[in-house]
């Protein structure tokens, strides 16, 4: 505890035995609240790799039957809502460290953008079996690319306006 709230205390009438055991107490409510956030925060990748998968697995009809921009403009409007819950559900755990945050703001991109090439890779073998489909192979970075800056884009904006918000306050 702060020096200054254990003079206020000792000021008020406090013992020194029940600052103590005030303390204690704080302590393991601290430590508690940074384990269920971390239990948390591996949820919340788990359901974020899986939501991934999810509209990657949704997005392959879409993918072998779509051409250009009206395909790109389901991708990006996917990977924007799941940059959302990305952004929500990672961000809003505020007991954790930075090196965690980091961590998720790495590999859950390189996971959506990895899933995101292999699903173009299996809608491309679709478009050249299917003998009815008259659509051409979309190329899996670029599309993987979109992708990826349109799920990230939820994160970058809100870390943009986190700073423009620290700046005003200080």
């Amino acid at each position: 505890m702060k020096t200054e709230k254990r003079k206020k205390l000792l000021e008020k009438g406090w013992e020194e035995k029940e600052i103590k055991k005030a303390e204690d107490i704080l302590e393991r409510a601290e430590h508690h609240d940074v384990f269920f956030s971390k239990i948390v925060f591996w949820s919340a990748l788990i359901v974020i790799i899986f939501g991934n998968l999810l509209i990657s697995l949704i997005l392959i009809p879409f993918l072998i039957v779509l051409n250009q921009w009206v395909l790109y403009s389901i991708v990006t409007i996917s990977a924007i809502m799941i940059g959302f819950l990305y952004n929500f559900l990672i961000t809003d755990i505020g007991l954790l460290e930075k090196k965690h945050h980091r961590m998720a703001s790495i590999i859950i991109p390189l996971i959506a953008l990895a899933n995101m090439i292999v699903m173009v890779m299996i809608s491309n073998q679709f478009i050249i079996s299917i003998n009815f489909i008259h659509n051409q192979p979309h190329n899996p970075i670029t599309l993987s690319l979109v992708f990826g800056f349109a799920f990230i884009f939820p994160y970058v904006i809100d870390q943009i306006r986190l700073k423009i918000n620290n700046n005003k306050n200080q």
